[in-house]
């Protein structure tokens, strides 16, 4: 507001200086005027200064104030040429203390000093959420976690959100952020030995294709360079513990066999595998009798030795039929 009412100042003794203050005729008819303006002015600059104002500001307003006096005496003394140069003189000086006053007007802050902490609710679901993954791995691997002290951080933080407890909320979440890392480090050192026992188990389903491919590529008289290294890659697997050098053996055969066009029996071995997780079920249900079970796993054994001799068809043809009895 002050800013403004200084720049109206300045706009006014301009004006004043530019326009009617030049208006020579009616300086001339009533020279009393002259003195009246300047006297205008100075008052409406007099109630912007204050003791907190530079003192070039004060100077030049003292500057000012003294040549309205001595406008003042000359207009007393019939002096008007005298009286119209002291005048402007005045003005002149009464702009620059309006400009430096608009100068020195402290801006208003466009941004406060202090971050606006934002309402957190957000970040506390998208991490509940990957809380609740983390216990859903944790009762896959039948891990002993312990999430009761994580849940009792949420509903602080939730609590301290709706009450705008910002700051409070935000020091909430850097524990939940941190226990969480705990939790994950905790989960995965437990799993481990879960990790590696179903690796070895994917490992030895995988040997068992893979001893039924070379020996279809022995009966189809396939070369002695891709069998070799067909059971290369079989010792390689058998031999690998951990996940990861498993992993990296089972993508070696993939290779092999892709480059070798061996994988047109890959979609019935896949076939195979879940035929026998579906038999490994039942056996633990009462939907089928022992007799069924065990005869349905004797034409599985079937189906293997059909497809390491090569004989697709009638694998398939089996293997169907298998599947119809099943569902």
């Amino acid at each position: 507001m002050k800013k403004i009412i200084s720049l109206l100042t300045l706009i006014l003794v301009s004006s004043m200086i530019l326009g009617g203050m030049t208006n020579t005729a009616q300086a001339q008819n009533d020279p009393s005027i002259l003195l009246k303006i300047a006297k205008q002015a100075q008052e409406q600059l007099q109630n912007q200064i204050n003791q907190n104002s530079p003192d070039t500001i004060k100077q030049l307003f003292k500057n000012g104030t003294q040549q309205v006096m001595a406008l003042e005496k000359s207009l007393g003394n019939n002096e008007t040429n005298i009286a119209k140069e002291q005048f402007l003189s005045a003005m002149r000086i009464f702009k620059q203390v309006s400009q430096q006053l608009i100068y020195q007007t402290p801006k208003p802050e466009l941004l406060s000093n202090k971050t606006t902490i934002q309402d957190p609710s957000g970040d506390i679901l998208r991490m509940q959420d990957y809380s609740n993954n983390l216990k859903s791995i944790a009762k896959k691997y039948n891990t002993l976690i312990d999430f009761s002290e994580l849940d009792a951080l949420f509903v602080t933080a939730k609590k301290q959100a709706t009450d705008n407890q910002f700051d409070e909320s935000q020091q909430t979440i850097t524990k939940i952020k941190q226990m969480i890392v705990d939790l994950n480090k905790n989960i995965r050192e437990q799993s481990s030995p879960h990790q590696q026992s179903r690796a070895k188990e994917y490992a030895q389903t995988y040997i068992e294709q893979l001893d039924r491919l070379i020996e279809n590529a022995k009966n189809q008289k396939l070369s002695e360079d891709i069998i070799k290294r067909l059971e290369t890659a079989r010792e390689n697997l058998s031999l690998a513990t951990d996940p990861h050098e498993i992993i990296k053996q089972v993508r070696e055969i993939i290779s092999i066999k892709t480059q070798f066009d061996l994988t047109k029996n890959d979609r019935l071995e896949s076939r195979v595998i879940q035929i026998e997780k579906t038999l490994l079920n039942l056996s633990n249900s009462n939907q089928l009798n022992q007799t069924d079970i065990e005869d349905a796993k004797t034409t599985l054994q079937t189906i293997k030795r059909l497809l390491s001799q090569g004989e697709v068809d009638m694998a398939n043809e089996l293997l169907r039929s298998l599947t119809t009895l099943l569902d």
